[in-house]
């Protein structure tokens, strides 16, 4: 089984994404050993084409611009080069729900997540407020002779004025015309938040990148490029371009006052951050980051295109004669408050072609982050970049128009989702809190055998039964949803709620349709069905349904892009097992022995395939979930006894197998590889240990901003712990042991429904899986949690074929069947419970 579960997805590997080469994108390599055979092979390509001098690329940095801002009238420079070229949506989240500019700004010349620290002077005046951004640090240019480190020191001249400090002119053979060398003091300070923050950050690697290319490149790349005049170099305008090309002593090698004017191939404008007055901390005065006293966005967003169009002139104007025309970028690099947006992404110019721009990582037409975009443009630059990765553009012929109204979409679908996340959850906790407590009602016999209650049991149990099932309609119904274009609707909010409710009543009438809708097991088994064809095809067809979810990941938080996400991964693995357990008895029931093994076995192998393929789930903790859930069903129907030790080398054999499925996707090139290859890699290179406990803290951090999942995670973890004992100790639990006593004492406690061994193994097997996705899936607190809330009303709708079963033999031991088996109670008091009452009597199949 083992052997066909790694040739299937050994075969899915091949489904992956193009590398860069081989969607035609000029993918660079991951390390600079590797550049001359690139650059041979990119030289003899070019060599077919006419040479054209190669133009300047210029990138405009505007903190807190979103699509929704550009208007035809009021941005005539943002809206044109938004019809000329291809535009995106960017996720600028780095460490953090906001992202400031300065973090925006470091975060993109280390073409990593960063976060920019506050300097001393905020975190003075107000040490309870960390909602506002620290202050822009500009570089001094008149650099002493100790301002630079012993390296830069030796390698820069040390000429000297008359005053004792350096010249301009000393920076000459390091600095280009038209720029000098800066360095931001108390950089040490800036730096100071990524210590231990689990991320590795390489300070000013987008510059140094493109300053090693032009000297260590090959013939013909060296400091200046040939008939273009420009020099291997990035020129960075204003404080926040300084904080992306400073390297990690905070030395800026080409700071200037005017990008335009010097003779770098690349030029990184800060144009300003379009904020409010309230979220920045100290503006610095006389510079863009001064935000006046009435604030209004519409008129920021106009003052920032008048700058834009001004430097569009200036390069224009400074373009040498018969040299290509200069592609330009803008980029909202952070937010404008303390809400976080999806920001804007425009690139024009050669290479850019109208239409949308995605990257390996995002895997989504119209959706970057802010970590593509260092790397991207180096690729454009042809020179080597990190992880080999470019933007993958999608051309259309769709007017500018149409193309700004679908990526506005985009955005206010993210933004509707990220602001609705916690209203969800709080409504999906009480409605789980609620099934809960009513579960424990119909547990106790005091309470029902007062006043009746016995008589009236039965018929709250079946409306239990019949809410329950329309509440686990929900959770599918939140990813069908996507289905429904509600982000264009003039109340995204109405529209969203009409969509999960429309959505989750056909699922409801689908499974109330004979002939599996005339019985309860048949109801919750095409439940069970539904969901799992849902989530397989939107895994297969490119996870549209998983992303922008209530229940999947949004491109706002940017944790995930693509695949199986963690709550999907609990329903899928909950819904798999339930209709395993639901198949098996069904095929017992009618004689077919040999498919009672093999149908699991397909299914399930499938499931496995599903989720652990790097092109669709991509699901590292949760194939390994599934993988385990499935050996658990099959060791439980071939008779296999079940010690801790076994389930421990269950979990290794599950381990061990995707464990080589990231193995064979490292193989592939760094920009196809998918979430497995990127965690071997991390292995490899000794970061797999800090990545794990970054994980672990996130998993915390997500308890402590969520108090009903801090009350419903444990309760999860009980759950599975109890479950788990179960199986060790079921059915060998005699009714005169202390267990078997205390059972006897509250009904329901092992449930009738249970009393159905096949049955019972596939919720073992599901809970089995939902343990190991807490232990090893990234955020896993969410999969026990999201699994109880579906797993108890399927329990509750099952167990409704037993509402009005009695008592028969009180000092029965608890039994179990092969298909059906004999259940016991623990005396003659007739009544029901949330599980299925407690009287024996013959198992329906």
């Amino acid at each position: 089984m083992l052997g066909l579960l790694l040739g299937l997805l050994t075969m899915g590997l091949g489904l992956g994404p193009a590398s860069a080469s081989e969607t035609g994108s000029a993918g660079g390599s991951a390390s600079a050993g590797d550049s001359a055979e690139l650059s041979a092979s990119g030289t003899k390509q070019a060599s077919d084409e006419p040479e054209v001098p190669a133009g300047k690329t210029v990138v405009f940095g505007i903190p807190g611009l979103t699509i929704n801002d550009i208007d035809r009238e009021r941005t005539p420079n943002l809206y044109r080069l938004l019809s000329e070229g291809a535009a995106a949506n960017l996720n600028v989240r780095t460490i953090g729900s906001a992202t400031c500019p300065a973090s925006g700004w470091l975060s993109f010349g280390a073409g990593a997540r960063a976060q920019a620290g506050p300097s001393p002077a905020a975190e003075a005046a107000d040490e309870e407020d960390t909602a506002r951004c620290p202050t822009m640090l500009a570089p001094t240019t008149n650099v002493d002779s100790d301002a630079l480190d012993s390296d830069d020191a030796a390698a820069t001249p040390t000429d000297e004025d008359a005053t004792g400090r350096k010249s301009d002119e000393a920076h000459a053979p390091s600095s280009v015309a038209g720029a000098t060398t800066g360095r931001i003091k108390g950089f040490d300070d800036v730096k100071e938040p990524n210590i231990g923050s689990g991320y590795s950050v390489d300070y000013g690697m987008l510059a140094r990148a493109v300053a090693e290319y032009g000297r260590d490149g090959p013939e013909g790349t060296g400091a200046q490029q040939e008939g273009s005049g420009l020099d291997s170099c990035v020129a960075a305008e204003g404080p926040g371009a300084a904080y992306a090309a400073a390297d990690e002593h905070g030395v800026v090698t080409n700071y200037t006052d005017d990008a335009a004017a010097a003779d770098c191939r690349l030029d990184l404008v800060d144009l300003g951050a379009i904020g409010i007055r309230s979220w920045l901390f100290d503006p610095i005065p006389n510079y863009s980051y001064t935000v006046p006293a009435h604030f209004d966005r519409e008129d920021r967003v106009a003052e920032a295109d008048r700058r834009l169009g001004v430097r569009l002139q200036e390069l224009e104007e400074n373009a040498e004669e018969g040299a290509a025309d200069p592609t330009v970028i803008v980029a909202g690099l952070g937010d404008s408050s303390g809400l976080p947006q999806l920001r804007a992404f425009i690139a024009a110019g050669p290479g850019f072609e109208p239409g949308s721009l995605s990257s390996p990582t995002t895997r989504t037409p119209g959706l970057l982050q802010l970590t593509d975009l260092a790397p991207g443009i180096l690729d454009a630059l042809d020179v080597p970049a990190p992880g080999a990765m470019s933007f993958e553009q999608t051309p259309t012929q769709q007017a500018p128009q149409q193309r700004f109204d679908d990526l506005v979409a985009d955005a206010q679908k993210a933004t509707t989702i990220y602001e609705h996340l916690s209203t969800f959850s709080l409504t999906l906790d009480i409605i789980f809190y609620s099934l809960f407590l009513a579960c424990g009602l119909l547990l106790s016999r005091s309470v029902l055998g007062r006043r009746g209650g016995a008589t009236a049991a039965p018929s709250v149990h079946r409306f239990l039964a019949w809410a329950s099932l329309a509440i686990a309609t929900v959770p599918t119904g939140a990813f069908l949803a996507g289905l429904i274009p509600w982000s264009r609707m003039s109340q995204p909010d109405l529209g969203l709620l009409l969509s999960i409710v429309g959505t989750a009543a056909a699922q409801f009438a689908l499974a109330l349709v004979p002939p599996w809708g005339r019985s309860w097991r048949g109801r919750v088994g095409a439940l069970t069905l539904m969901n799992l064809l849902v989530i397989s095809i939107d895994l297969a067809t490119g996870s549209h349904l998983q992303a922008n979810s209530l229940l999947g990941y949004n491109p706002i938080v940017g944790g995930r892009y693509y695949g199986l996400g963690n709550q999907g991964a609990a329903i899928f693995i909950v819904s798999l097992f339930v209709f395993l357990g639901l198949a098996i008895s069904w095929l017992r029931a009618r004689g077919r022995s040999r498919a009672v093994i093999a149908v699991p076995v397909v299914v399930g192998l499938l499931a496995v395939f599903v989720s652990g393929n790097p092109s669709w789930g991509a699901k590292f903790g949760g194939t390994i979930a599934v993988l385990a859930g499935l050996m658990v069903l099959l060791a439980l129907l071939t008779k296999i006894r079940l010690s801790l030790l076994r389930l421990g080398l269950i979990g290794l054999v599950s381990l061990a197998v995707l464990i080589g499925i990231a193995f064979l996707d490292w193989l592939r090139t760094p920009g196809a590889r998918s979430h497995f290859g990127t965690f071997f890699d991390q292995i490899v290179t000794g970061e797999a240990l800090q990545v794990i406990g970054r994980k672990l803290g996130a998993n915390l951090h997500i308890i402590q901003i969520n108090p009903a999942l801090a009350i419903v995670t444990p309760l999860a973890i009980i759950a599975v712990l109890l479950f788990l004992r179960y199986l060790l100790r079921f059915p060998r639990i005699g009714a005169d042991s202390r267990t078997g006593r205390l059972v006897n004492k509250w009904r329901g406690k092992l449930p009738q429904v249970f009393t159905d061994s096949d049955l019972h193994f596939g919720f073992l097997a599901a809970v089995t899986g939902l343990g190991v996705g807490l232990v090893l899936t990234d955020s896993g607190v969410a999969v026990p949690s999201t699994g109880a809330m579906v797993l108890l009303p399927y329990l509750l709708a099952l167990s409704a074929e037993h509402a009005e079963d009695t008592v028969a033999k009180p000092d029965a031991g608890l039994g179990s069947g092969s298909g059906g088996g004999s259940g016991t109670g623990p005396g003659t008091d007739a009544g029901t419970d949330c599980a299925g009452g407690s009287g024996a009597e013959e198992v329906r199949s």
